[in-house]
């Protein structure tokens, strides 16, 4: 796996503690994540939300640490591939999630900019190319 520079993962890492050490960071990316479409907005419905901000919370951690290398937190992002597999979630939610996601950072984190977006960018994909893979995997395993 390729590893992000580390300058990249700095800035992500800076952004994520100056984005979500903000009150309402994560109810303001429920909010833009939901007001993305009535599907996603019908999936969260009746959900524990403090549950899932919570395991949202630990996943962004857990992203750099994916980006940096660090042994092990691939197994924890395959998991995320299988559960959102069993929930029948697809690219184009993750396209969401991810664009509600880097609004919400944008709103968030006052030192938002290009050099932000892409190590956000980066990052992001690199976990959410590891949820396909996954994904894919498991679907090959299955024919």
């Amino acid at each position: 796996m390729l590893r992000l520079q580390l300058d990249n993962l700095e800035i992500f890492r800076q952004s994520l503690q100056r984005a979500t050490a903000k009150p309402g960071f994560y109810d303001s990316f429920y909010d833009n994540f939901t007001a993305e479409s009535e599907e996603i907005a019908a999936f969260f419905r009746n959900r524990d939300m403090p549950q899932l901000k919570a395991k949202l919370n630990n996943t962004l951690k857990m992203a750099a640490e994916f980006a940096e290398g660090k042994p092990g937190i691939g197994l924890y992002i395959e998991m995320l591939g299988r559960t959102h597999r069993r929930l029948n979630i697809q690219r184009r939610h993750f396209t969401m999630w991810e664009h509600a996601l880097l609004e919400t950072v944008r709103e968030y984190d006052e030192e938002y900019d290009k050099q932000v977006l892409a190590a956000w960018l980066l990052v992001i994909d690199m976990v959410i190319g590891r949820i396909f893979a996954t994904l894919d995997e498991v679907e090959k395993a299955a024919y």
